[in-house]
């Protein structure tokens, strides 16, 4: 078991594979449906776990790809800087600094979303403190999550181990406080900021690779249709109905104002940008109710049963193979001295004398087989004169 630049590119290669299988599961609405959003939350942490863990196996194939990876082993090995320092030394010098800038601009952004909790105004009483109290104690939650009015145009939560629930200032029907009030509760309860931020620091290690950035731009939606299915799971009809109106009060309200929704990397919004077609995915979601909430027991058995035995399937696969480059042994490390042959079909053949075989080069005879070596010649391809 090892981790090798190839087993390293191998996870590069299945984790594209597995990110662009998401993205067209993401992008049709009843593929989305009858795969579910467990699933795909899933084959992010597979994805995750691939690239993050790139090792090669006892059991691992090793195939050669000579077009492309010997160009590329020899200019990483080849090309010099100096005359001693090659210029593959280079790739985890930037890989570091990148690395580097990048989580600094990730703390700044946390920064950021800390100062801006100082220009909020706590909430101490009333129906906010009221809904929340409810909500608490319907989950058994007995954390203490404080609520601030901000200046901001669309309710959102952040934080992590001390979470807040942001709403904008000004008033709402109560029903419709109830249900913003229990989706971003919601977000809290399934730790969506956590989620993100992991996501947020995965993708500043791999910051060169860009599927680190389409998974980054797709766990939205994902848990966004979660949190939605989670709140909405145990409505009636009509109360699913009023869950997604006010969601859709709270879009219509704010599809004008998008720039001064404020985007905080550990935060989560009731939805940040105005996508028609996003829109119609989470409520086509609600209100059918897809997955195991709906499903036969036996058929949600059986289904789960199918997508376990997939992911076992491609789990073995990603680390049965991997891709190397593949050169000759040079000549001059072959032929060392003058009583050594570099023999091949094309220039050396066998002669047979006295039940004995001669091996011939440019014909002379270099040396002397038994029979038994003579025949594994011939299976190779040499000719018996």
């Amino acid at each position: 078991m090892c981790i090798t630049a190839y087993s390293f590119i191998m996870g590069c290669i299945w984790t594209s594979i597995l990110t662009v299988i998401m993205r067209a599961v993401q992008k049709s609405k009843r593929t989305l449906q009858y795969f579910g959003v467990s699933n795909l939350l899933i084959l992010y942490v597979f994805c995750i776990f691939r690239m993050t863990v790139p090792i090669e196996l006892p059991i691992t194939k090793v195939v050669p790809v000579e077009a492309v990876y010997n160009v590329v082993t020899h200019l990483c090995t080849k090309i010099k800087i100096g005359s001693t320092i090659s210029i593959g030394y280079l790739f985890p010098v930037i890989w570091f600094c990148g690395t580097v800038i990048k989580l600094f601009l990730l703390i700044k952004d946390y920064q950021t979303a800390k100062r801006m909790l100082y220009t909020c105004t706590m909430v101490h009483e009333g129906a906010v403190c009221d809904l929340l109290e409810t909500l608490q104690r319907e989950s058994g939650d007995k954390r203490k999550i404080k609520v601030y009015r901000t200046p901001f145009n669309v309710p959102m939560e952040m934080g992590i181990l001390h979470p807040v629930i942001l709403l904008p200032n000004k008033e709402y029907e109560r029903q419709d406080l109830y249900y913003i009030m229990k989706h971003e509760y919601t977000h809290i309860l399934n730790r969506d900021a956590l989620v993100k931020l992991l996501l947020h620091l995965w993708s500043c290690i791999f910051w060169w690779n860009p599927t680190a950035y389409l998974l980054n731009i797709n766990i939205e939606d994902t848990l966004e249709i979660k949190c939605d299915l989670k709140a909405a799971g145990g409505l009636q009809s009509e109360e699913k109905a009023a869950y997604l109106s006010s969601i859709l009060k709270v879009i219509q309200g704010n599809a004008k104002k998008c720039e001064s929704t404020c985007h905080v990397n550990n935060g989560n919004t009731l939805y940040k940008t105005y996508d028609g077609d996003k829109i119609r995915k989470r409520f086509l979601c609600v209100s059918n109710c897809s997955g195991a909430a709906q499903m036969e027991e036996t058929k949600y058995k059986i289904h789960m049963a199918a997508m376990i035995m997939i992911y076992m399937i491609l789990f073995c696969a990603s680390y049965s193979v991997v891709f190397q480059s593949k050169f000759d042994v040079p000549m001059e490390e072959v032929i060392t001295e003058d009583n050594v042959y570099y023999i091949e079909p094309e220039t050396v053949f066998l002669r047979e004398k006295n039940g004995e075989y001669e091996v011939m080069y440019k014909n002379q005879c270099i040396s002397v087989v038994d029979k038994d070596a003579a025949l594994l010649m011939k299976e190779e391809g040499f000719e018996i004169k």
